[in-house]
């Protein structure tokens, strides 16, 4: 007997069934939209599936994306919740976010605090915004995309702010902050360690004449600037599945 997630599967890899669904998903104002877009979503729900629908299926992404503004509140939700099911898959998450306007469909929607009935979408979009972080490609894409950093800091002091305990949305936004400040370091600690390796090379030629001879008198030394070394473990949350 096949299986619900055999079936998902199976059904991933028929082209014609995903372009349909992705065609119909496009259409915000017909009644199927929002039925398309939940079929979609479960699909994402089989990890072996993320790989596949986004790089096999060009169109689905921005389908995706533009759902993710849909009058529609049901097929708005199931966007989010798509979306971070296939930012589990580490293949995914640079196309994801270099896709265009996903990382600020996100950060729009962590910034909608208006509606308290949609928190399942909100808690995804910052899932999501945590899981594309631990991925340094995409380091640029969050700072290109205005607010989104900011976005993230405002949710991560709602609990100091409200003086209530740690949610899941804030505990999420603090840990997409400390995982983009250590790619933050990393690339820091690039630039010293190459800075280090050029003064190095200089230091060598003073301390030494023309013909190899050690030059007299010579005085000071190198100072150490190395940085901190803070050991992260990113996490990932997969809430809808």
């Amino acid at each position: 007997m096949i299986n619900i997630m055999q079936t998902q599967f199976m059904i991933a890899r028929d082209q014609i069934i995903v372009d349909s669904l992705s065609s119909v998903a496009e259409r915000h104002l017909s009644p199927s939209h929002a039925r398309a877009m939940a079929i979609l979503a479960h699909l994402t729900r089989h990890p072996k599936n993320s790989h596949h629908l986004v790089f096999k299926y060009k169109t689905l992404l921005p389908t995706l994306q533009a759902a993710c503004g849909s009058p529609d509140k049901e097929g708005s939700r199931y966007a989010f919740c798509a979306l971070q099911n296939l930012s589990m898959d580490k293949s995914c998450r640079a196309p994801i976010a270099h896709s265009p306007k996903i990382i600020w469909s996100l950060t729009q929607k962590c910034k909608d605090v208006s509606d308290s009935n949609d928190d399942e979408a909100r808690i995804a979009a910052v899932a999501t915004l945590q899981n594309l972080a631990d991925e340094p490609a995409n380091l640029i894409q969050f700072t290109i995309v205005k607010d989104c950093i900011g976005t993230i800091i405002r949710i991560a002091r709602e609990d100091v702010v409200k003086n209530e305990k740690t949610d899941l949305t804030s505990f999420m936004a603090k840990n997409t902050l400390a995982t983009l400040s250590h790619w933050f370091r990393k690339i820091a600690q690039s630039g010293v360690d190459r800075m280090r390796e050029k003064n190095s090379h200089s230091a060598t030629a003073a301390l030494f004449g023309a013909n190899g001879v050690p030059l007299k008198n010579v005085t000071g030394g190198s100072r150490s600037s190395n940085l901190y070394e803070a050991r992260l473990e990113p996490t990932v949350f997969n809430q809808w599945s």
